[in-house]
């Protein structure tokens, strides 16, 4: 059986076609695989939110909240929940500026370029992330 052109044209261009996709999930990464990092950048984002609010709170009270719902009642403070199961963060102070956040990652966060400390650096699952108090200079 004899191919026309447009036979070869149309096979040509599906080859090309097919090889652009598999090239993209290779050097992307599955759709699923961009919506775990995604969501952990999410995750990432809230733990420095709460970050951010527990400096504030014990800057202006002189101690640590006792628990996310204490932050939480503070004006302007709101405290996120996992974006896929709801559940809260996990939050507990350790000292007088000392304090523990807790998230459950889906993937690990990728290697650093050696350039600093990434304190959000993570493995897939439950981490946790003891940070110190910021003192704010006055």
């Amino acid at each position: 059986m004899m191919l026309t052109g447009r036979q070869i044209l149309a096979g040509s261009v599906s080859l090309v076609v097919l090889a652009a996709i598999v090239a993209g999930i290779v050097i992307l990464g599955s759709p699923s695989d961009a919506r775990a990092r995604r969501l952990d950048s999410r995750r990432v984002a809230d733990l420095e939110g709460i970050r951010t609010a527990a400096n504030f709170y014990q800057a202006s009270k002189g101690a640590l909240p006792s628990s996310l719902d204490e932050l939480s009642r503070e004006p302007g403070v709101r405290i996120s929940t996992d974006p896929i199961t709801g559940e809260p963060y996990r939050y507990r102070a350790l000292s007088a500026d000392t304090f523990e956040l807790c998230g459950t990652f889906d993937r690990a966060s990728p290697p650093r370029d050696g350039s600093g400390v990434d304190i959000w650096q993570h493995p897939a699952g439950p981490h946790c992330v003891r940070l110190k108090v910021e003192k704010r200079s006055q």
